[in-house]
């Protein structure tokens, strides 16, 4: 399931987008985050076609939903 990027963006440290842009070289755009739900994970991409590729080279985060959501 999708979510919305601004209903989990204060869960996220903000260094972790800088640290992922300097690892990787990628530009991150928030208007081009896709964030999902799914199998007990939310994970956060860079963007669309990286997601739906699911090229980890797109995958900023992938938390434990407990992690983000301990009452879950």
């Amino acid at each position: 399931m999708e979510i919305d990027f601004d209903d989990i963006r204060h869960l996220i440290p903000p260094f972790v987008f800088n640290e992922y842009g300097q690892i990787t070289g990628n530009f991150v755009r928030r208007d081009e985050i896709v964030c999902v739900h799914e199998d007990g994970r939310v994970q956060v991409w860079l963007n669309r076609a990286l997601y739906e590729e699911r090229d980890s080279n797109g995958l900023i985060v992938d938390y434990d939903e407990r992690r983000l959501f301990p009452e879950t």
